[in-house]
């Protein structure tokens, strides 16, 4: 059977690539995102692409796992009382899966990604505490792609150390926040009333996180 469609000619590796770099460069992001889905798709074997892909959708996780975080904060602010136990919203739980997400992109493409992983790890627990195991099997394969990756050395040693010390600060509930992850002067908001006037936190510096297990 002859295909008698339109016929599409082939995109060279390098334009593609350079249409991901340029729009980066403009912050044209979304336009970034369509480049290196295209680039990906016509080359997903070439090691360029791959890290072009990787880097886009890593910053875009990013900014999705910071939106995440913003969107529970008002939720908290809104709707959260000291001492009820309280539960994300729709579009919470959406932003977060959207994040999750992006960062599986990053891996689908360089599957040793430490600080995707890394990032991955902090963002299951942020999602669900209850399933700690997770979140700590994804630092271990942090762990192990970063030593893959890296080159022995003051690098490596550096980013083995913080990552163990960010795996530490979950391996068991927080006595601190009762495991809520929330900080308890301000119950996550990341602000405080004083005479009436609204001031940023001072134990989280208005983070909202609790100053022990430091993960909202």
């Amino acid at each position: 059977m002859k295909y008698t469609g339109p016929f599409r000619a082939p995109v060279a590796v390098d334009e593609l690539v350079r249409a991901v770099k340029d729009h980066l460069a403009a912050a044209r992001f979304p336009q970034a995102r369509a480049s290196a889905d295209e680039a990906f798709g016509e080359a997903p074997d070439s090691p360029e692409v791959r890290v072009v892909y990787a880097a886009v959708y890593l910053a875009h996780g990013s900014r999705l796992a910071g939106d995440a975080r913003a969107k529970r904060r008002a939720e908290i602010e809104a709707r959260g009382r000291p001492g009820e136990v309280f539960e994300d919203g729709d579009a919470v739980r959406a932003a977060f899966r959207d994040a999750l997400a992006a960062f599986d992109r990053v891996l689908a493409a360089e599957p040793n990604h430490a600080k995707a992983l890394a990032l991955k790890a902090q963002l299951l627990f942020r999602i669900d505490r209850a399933d700690r195991a997770r979140a700590l099997a994804t630092y271990d394969l942090a762990v192990k792609a970063l030593e893959a990756t890296v080159p022995e050395g003051p690098a490596r040693e550096a980013g083995r150390k913080n990552l163990l010390r960010d795996r530490r600060r979950i391996e068991g509930p927080c006595d601190w926040c009762d495991d809520t992850g929330f900080c308890t002067e301000c119950n996550g908001s990341g602000s405080r009333f004083l005479l009436g006037f609204r001031r940023r936190c001072d134990a989280c510096l208005g983070h909202g996180v609790c100053k022990r297990c430091g993960v909202l």
